[in-house]
């Protein structure tokens, strides 16, 4: 056998190996994901002798609130979609308009053609809670809305019952334990934004008004994006036992060809 049929037995051979090995590692998460925040309870599952445990992550609420174009925005929506979200009151002076150009220049990054491998603006979605619901109305929102140019078709900014929106804060998003400073019940003042995936779990806060910060979870909504649903098997999946069987087809072919190449040498001598 010349060098070339070897070349490509070998080829052969080693390409169903090699597809395995691509197969295992698309099954597998090669870039860090954001950590889920928020253990509600740990079950613990025993199959054919051998323990398994499975945490059972906070998730947010539904919750129903009124968004500055006077819609009912409810939790119920934000599924299946990466949120941002982040606390404002539109008489801030100094945090939230800081914050808000900041949240505004996140969204329209997301709306660059450029930043399509990352999502696009009907997977990432903005809300903004106010912490002074009782002052901010939905004209008070509105005017908010057209001061920084928000994009209604991606972005909600949130009024409602105050008791709703700080137990939303303090119990579900937990901005108190995440805060540094010790939040106030009584008035939530926070330059933190959130990120929630799409299984309403908190993974991650940041600090909206830090420019290191902010890029660090454009990055990780881009990481969200690519994140695998585990409760769906890999399109591969299927082909994975049958692998072997291919990786053996190349061998036998090569054992074969070796084989009929050493009885055609034989007659060739005998013939001579």
């Amino acid at each position: 056998m010349n060098k070339t049929a070897w070349l490509g037995l070998s080829v052969a051979l080693f390409l169903p190996l090699f597809s395995y090995w691509l197969v295992k590692g698309i099954g597998m998460d090669a870039t860090p994901m954001p950590r889920k925040y928020f253990a509600d309870s740990v079950i613990e599952n025993r199959k054919d002798g051998k323990i398994s445990f499975d945490t059972v992550w906070h998730r947010i609420p539904d919750f129903k609130l009124t968004d500055h174009l006077g819609n009912t925005v409810s939790g119920n929506d934000l599924k299946g979609r990466i949120c941002v979200a982040n606390t404002f009151f539109t008489r801030c002076p100094n945090i939230c308009p800081g914050l808000t150009r900041n949240i505004r220049k996140m969204q329209v990054s997301f709306e660059n053609p450029k930043r399509k491998r990352y999502g696009d603006t009907s997977i990432v979605y903005f809300i903004s809670l106010s912490v002074d619901p009782e002052r901010d109305s939905v004209a008070a929102l509105k005017r908010w809305a057209d001061r920084f140019h928000v994009n209604s078709d991606s972005w909600k900014l949130l009024t409602g019952p105050k008791k709703e929106i700080y137990n939303l804060l303090l119990n579900d998003f937990r901005l108190s334990a995440q805060d540094g400073e010790g939040i106030d019940s009584n008035f939530i003042h926070t330059e933190k934004v959130m990120l929630i995936d799409r299984d309403m779990i908190v993974r991650g806060y940041y600090n909206g008004l830090d420019s290191a910060s902010m890029a660090q979870l454009g990055m990780d909504i881009g990481r969200l994006y690519l994140e695998k649903d585990r409760s769906k098997p890999s399109i591969f999946r299927q082909y994975i036992p049958i692998l072997p069987v291919l990786a053996m087809v190349p061998l036998i072919i090569m054992i074969g060809m070796w084989y009929l190449n050493r009885t055609r040498k034989k007659v060739e001598s005998i013939g001579k």
